[in-house]
């Protein structure tokens, strides 16, 4: 009886310390275990900046570059270009002084000539002249503006005996010339520019007649004594 007890008890013992040490290992539990440390979170990686394209270092002392090329401004005309209808002539004269250059090549063209008439053609891109030489006879001629070029020919006008009479008692009657009657008109519409003016008869008299555009573009009429340069009409 007393055998049977004591290897009962030795199988018991057996049991159980073979039973703790299952539960140890499973476990893991002891006097130095720690619990497992949770794995580290994932970093993100830290994106480069993005780059818009080459960039330039500008040079010490270089111009910015504006990215196209500079453009000229306008360019200046030179000044005395003659403008068809306008009163500016090659020098910047104006008034009289075309009138004056335009009168000129028609004399010289026709020697011992006195003109009688001039008038502004083609919007202003001509002066009609006419000359009466010695003799009475008349001459037409057509003169550049603002150069004083004679075009062609001087053109002689078919006219009568009579009409020779008349033109060379005009010529000795009048004691103005063509520039000092135009520089009398002119005086009378200050700005103006003379488009006309010619020698003609008005009430038994010899006068200068002038049409004169004004600084408003207004057409005027004056018209003076030819012998003594007084206003008879002006309007």
């Amino acid at each position: 009886m007393k055998t049977v007890s004591v290897r009962t008890s030795r199988r018991w013992a057996g049991t159980g310390a073979l039973a703790l040490g299952a539960m140890l290992a499973t476990t893991g539990c002891g006097s130095g275990a720690q619990p497992p440390s949770a794995a580290p979170a994932a970093v993100a990686p830290v994106a480069a900046p993005a780059t818009t394209g080459p960039q330039t270092t500008q040079a010490p002392g270089e111009p910015e570059d504006s990215g196209s090329p500079a453009t000229p401004g306008g360019t200046a005309t030179p000044g005395g270009t003659a403008t068809p209808g306008g009163t500016a002539t090659p020098g910047g004269t104006v008034g009289t002084e075309d009138l004056r250059r335009a009168g000129e090549a028609a004399l010289k063209a026709v020697p011992d000539s006195t003109l009688i008439s001039i008038e502004s053609e083609e919007n202003g891109r001509l002066w009609e002249v006419q000359v009466v030489a010695a003799d009475g006879t008349e001459h037409k001629l057509d003169v550049e503006a603002g150069t004083g070029k004679v075009i062609g020919k001087p053109r002689v006008e078919a006219e009568d005996a009579g009409d020779k009479a008349e033109h060379k008692r005009r010529v000795e009657e009048a004691k103005i010339g063509y520039l000092q009657a135009a520089e009398k008109i002119e005086a009378q519409v200050p700005g103006g520019r003379i488009t006309e003016l010619s020698l003609d008869s008005h009430n038994g008299k010899t006068v200068w007649e002038g049409d004169v555009v004004d600084s408003r573009r207004t057409k005027r009429f004056i018209m003076i004594d030819a012998a003594d340069g007084k206003i008879l009409v002006g309007r």
